[in-house]
């Protein structure tokens, strides 16, 4: 009896998987695709482009060329695609310019938390020197 509990315990442990480093289990929007940035700490965030900001950053990486500033809205938790962190960004348009409040790296923001973050410096990222690292398609 105590055998079968055990291997039970087992089987569903073994189903509950750890898969938190791989974006590919999320199931995204059609024509989506996520973009990978990289600040100038070195490093980076992760997120989900949807319609002109997704056909913007596939145009500028296939060139070579930069898309402009990531400015969007920042919200709390990871939003299933910028995992490592404790806040995610929607809503992402590229801007040619952008006011500093919400310029930033991203270890600023996790330094100093996404509450405060938010607290001092507004519901905006908009990291001036972000890069296009890299863009994940589904």
């Amino acid at each position: 009896m105590i055998l079968a509990l055990v291997l039970l315990a087992a089987v569903l442990f073994a189903a509950c998987g750890d898969d938190a480093g791989d974006p590919t289990t999320t199931t995204l929007p059609e024509g989506s695709v996520i973009a990978e940035f990289e600040t100038p700490d070195g490093a980076r965030y992760r997120v989900l482009l949807i319609g002109a900001s997704a056909e913007a950053a596939r145009a500028a990486f296939a060139a070579g060329t930069y898309p402009g500033i990531p400015n969007g809205l920042i919200r709390p938790g990871d939003g299933e695609v910028n995992l490592g962190h404790e806040w995610h960004v929607t809503e992402v348009e590229f801007a040619d310019m952008a006011i500093e409040a919400c310029d930033g790296t991203v270890s600023y923001i996790d330094d100093l938390g996404y509450e405060a973050f938010v607290a001092q410096h507004g519901d905006r990222f908009c990291p001036w020197s972000a890069e296009l690292v890299d863009l994940i398609e589904r």
